[in-house]
């Protein structure tokens, strides 16, 4: 059998977290910072969990990737119970990835006659921020650097939709967001058309959001947001989190010219939902 936690049960996986390849996404959700689901086998002692994080619309499998009871349930639970919530939502994939090579194993020989498309993630950090100098890069002038605070968001002067819409992509609300992450964008003409906000957090590191408006882009204003964006990472003393697609070579290259380190990397499962 399969079972979801309510918000207030979340804790009861903490012991599940323990593996250093678990994502920050999954930690973020199970610890109440982003919103998201937690599914288990057992309410009162989970040996195994599949996370969905509303953020990434992805699911997350950890703890005993060899849990008999969870493994030959999973596949009747998606078809019944996630398709449903899933197509409410607009979504018709089943997107997931394990937490290790056993759980890699796993998920292929149970999902083995559902046609999966399989791809890759890197997972980057940024070691030694408290040591290294991060360079400053200029704007031009008829650019403008802006934190991302309640008076900027609510000031009617600047449209900031652009950036509004990328924090309600990983957050309840503005509130949650103010409360638990730090952002900034770079304004043009009154709007803003770049940002880099916090989109997952666990408390002592955060993931960043970096996007750039389609008209403004090949302009190195996402360089200039996330190097003020690691200043103020710095200054708080939080792990700055990279997580970005094999295949997006450009993430990988700004991630890379602005000291980050490659972590880790995992497998991206996907499969259509019936």
């Amino acid at each position: 059998m399969i079972y979801e936690l309510e918000k207030n049960q979340f804790d009861k996986i903490a012991h599940l977290l323990e593996n250093e390849l678990i994502n920050l996404e999954v930690i973020a959700v199970a610890r109440g910072y982003n919103p998201g689901w937690i599914f288990v086998d057992n309410i009162q002692s989970p040996k195994t969990a599949m996370i969905w994080s509303r953020g990434i619309e992805g699911f997350y499998f950890i703890g005993d990737a060899n849990n008999t009871d969870f493994n030959s349930s999973v596949n009747d639970f998606i078809d019944k119970v996630i398709t449903q919530r899933a197509n409410k939502l607009g979504l018709n994939t089943f997107e997931f990835s394990g937490t290790s090579k056993e759980w890699d194993k796993t998920l292929k020989r149970v999902f083995h006659s559902r046609n999966m498309y399989e791809s890759k993630q890197y997972v980057y950090k940024h070691n030694g921020l408290q040591e290294c100098t991060i360079k400053e890069y200029d704007l031009t002038v008829d650019y403008i650097m802006k934190r991302v605070d309640k008076e900027l968001l609510d000031d009617s002067n600047y449209d900031m939709s652009f950036v509004k819409d990328a924090i309600l992509e990983w957050w309840d609300s503005f509130e949650d967001f103010l409360n638990n992450g730090v952002g900034f964008c770079i304004i043009h003409d009154n709007k803003a058309v770049c940002s880099c906000v916090t989109s997952f957090t666990d408390g002592a590191s955060m993931e960043s959001h970096i996007v750039t408006h389609e008209s403004y882009r090949k302009k190195g204003l996402a360089t200039v947001a996330v190097s003020e964006y690691l200043r103020e990472c710095k200054i708080i003393n939080i792990n700055p989190y990279w997580d970005c697609m094999q295949k997006n070579y450009g993430s990988r290259a700004l991630a890379e010219k602005l000291g980050y380190t490659l972590s880790f990397e995992y497998a991206l499962y996907e499969f259509d939902l019936k």
